[in-house]
């Protein structure tokens, strides 16, 4: 008896084996096969620019952050599988230095991956800024395209403060210590200063621009938002067509077969997500809608005072 019950442990424990054995053998055959076809990632990236993933103050609910960005990059460059990314994105723009870091890891990408960027709904400013390493630009023909340059807002509240009679009293180590200070009101030497440091952020853009670019309309540089069809002609972008176009775009530089999968490339779900179901950008929207009624001028740090690659209607 105990050698039956011995034999048939033995037999069990072979079996696990060789099935064990046989998906591990499936599972590398499979992945020779899918290295040897090749795939495209698609990468969707959606929100205002920024360090924070709450966005800029109370613009959004959604955030692109350099080290999001940065997962989503060093997945693809360790997959040997992949051999181009599609990334699309909708965004408006926001933190000129976090556009940077973002432009500056696309680049990177592009130096080894075929990169192609579709603009969705909104690819402006900061959010066209990030797409220039792109080896093309597709977008919709309602797409939003352009808003090359930057933009500092400042914000006074010092007469409504009065009217409640609050006081703000600054001690400063020098002249311009609390420049841009929704305190009080800017002095003339002040908003030169500010100027400059616009102007010269605003530079730096244009520089990148003309470095990637092609642009057949001068107004593109002095910050004209496009209509996907009109970015086109003005060498904004390269073609209009649809996620699928890009996509299929991608295939093509990338010498890719008509079959080769796309594998969208997605962060692992929080702790929120799990809890409470939905996607990432619902939890920050939800979370957003619970202090906009507590607003405060500390909540507006990252939108107020400091140039930024961002478009907003109305703000020229």
């Amino acid at each position: 008896m105990k050698k039956r019950t011995l034999l048939l442990i033995v037999i069990s424990v072979v079996v696990v084996v060789a099935v064990v054995a046989v998906i591990s053998v499936w599972s590398f055959m499979q992945q020779i096969e899918r290295i040897r076809i090749g795939s495209i990632a698609l990468i969707k990236l959606s929100g205002t620019i920024s360090y924070s993933g709450a966005g800029l103050g109370i613009i959004s609910g959604g955030a692109i952050t350099p080290s999001d960005v940065k997962y989503y990059i060093d997945r693809t460059l360790s997959d040997p599988s992949i051999r181009a990314v599609v990334f699309m994105i909708n965004s408006p723009g926001g933190s000129a230095a976090a556009s940077e870091d973002i432009y500056q890891l696309i680049k990177r990408l592009a130096e080894s991956k075929v990169v192609v960027i579709y603009g969705a709904e909104v690819l402006a400013s900061g959010g066209y800024y990030i797409s220039l390493p792109a080896h093309r630009i597709v977008v919709s023909p309602h797409t939003l395209v352009g808003s090359i340059g930057s933009v500092t807002t400042l914000v006074d509240v010092s007469e409504l403060l009065s009217k409640l009679g609050i006081n703000v009293t600054v001690i400063k180590s020098g002249e311009y210590k609390d420049i841009s200070s929704p305190y009080r009101h800017p002095t003339e030497k002040e908003l030169e200063i500010l100027r400059d440091l616009n102007n010269k952020v605003a530079q730096i853009f244009k520089e990148r621009v003309k470095e990637h670019r092609s642009i057949k309309d001068a107004e593109a540089f002095e910050a004209k938002i496009y209509l996907g069809i009109d970015a086109v002609e003005a060498g904004l972008v390269d073609e209009v067509g649809t996620l699928d176009r890009a996509i299929e775009v991608a295939r093509e530089l990338a010498g890719l077969p008509p079959y080769a999968p796309v594998v969208e490339i997605k962060k692992p779900a929080g702790l929120l997500q799990i809890l409470f179901g939905g996607s990432e950008l619902e939890i920050k929207s939800l979370d957003l809608e619970i202090k906009i009624g507590s607003c405060s001028i500390d909540d507006l740090g990252e939108f107020v005072g400091k140039p930024l690659y961002l478009w907003i209607p109305g703000i020229r």
